[in-house]
């Protein structure tokens, strides 16, 4: 996954995400997959183990980097998540924010069109899913949830729709701030206080492609709203910057 961060009174820094965390952030995607999958079939592995290999394999791996891949054999689908270790030990990496990108990976393999050319739901569609539907479920799940002081954008934001608890709202809000984190580390400065201008006028289902960093957190936040898919990647979406007059 692919942020200038806007200066605040409230400064929450948080270390990285723990292999014991870890472990209750995958049983939380477990159980919120057999919530969300249309096929009773269909199967979910996160950091499937390799034969021969330590169990701590994926985590004992520095990549930045998190992945899906589909398997597809005799009928049955296996939707394969990779949490690798040097993403989940980022700084400022928390088990909300992981469960984000949990759920990111998730939607490439059940979060509906548009597709990429290659099939899988393209990376807009993914973020959209992770927050509007698979977030919410997921946190329920989630024992090993993060102390944080809310910011007041997280509060403005949340008292403009009507889904959720504010309380419940704010931490799906604070969850983002990993994904901040993150693609601040690639030199994108992103902000819930700004949005992209950009107007995307037709789909692009190449499966490189990636809208700008901006317009992801912009899809998220939305899908935490209830709005729709922002007009910054889905053509004729909701028009960029809503609620953020």
């Amino acid at each position: 996954m692919r942020l200038l961060l806007a200066l605040t009174f409230v400064f929450n820094t948080f270390a990285s995400v723990s292999y014991l965390e870890l472990q209750d952030v995958k049983q939380a995607l477990f159980k919120t997959f057999e919530v969300l999958k249309d096929n009773p079939t269909d199967t979910l592995k996160i950091n499937k183990p390799i034969p021969g290999l330590s169990e701590t394999y994926w985590w004992d791996i520095d990549m930045v980097h998190a992945s899906y891949v589909k398997v597809e054999l005799d009928g049955i689908i296996e939707h394969n998540l990779y949490l690798m270790g040097g993403f989940v030990r980022l700084a400022d990496m928390t088990p909300e924010g992981l469960l984000v990108t949990g759920c990111h990976e998730m939607g490439h393999g059940i979060g509906g069109t548009p597709h990429k050319d290659s099939g899988s739901s393209t990376e807009g569609q993914s973020d959209y899913f992770a927050t509007a539907r698979c977030l919410p479920i997921a946190l329920n799940f989630l024992t090993s949830k993060t102390a944080y002081v809310a910011k007041e954008v997280y509060t403005k934001l949340c008292e403009k729709q009507g889904s959720y608890e504010i309380g419940e709202c704010e931490r799906m809000m604070f969850a983002l701030e990993s994904d901040i984190s993150y693609f601040k580390t690639l030199g994108d400065l992103v902000s819930f206080d700004i949005f992209s201008t950009h107007i995307q006028l037709s789909l692009n289902t190449s499966p490189s492609y990636y809208p700008e960093s901006q317009c992801r957190l912009d899809t998220m936040i939305n899908g935490i709203l209830g709005l729709e898919r922002p007009e910054c990647w889905f053509p004729g979406g909701e028009e960029n910057g809503k609620y953020r007059e």
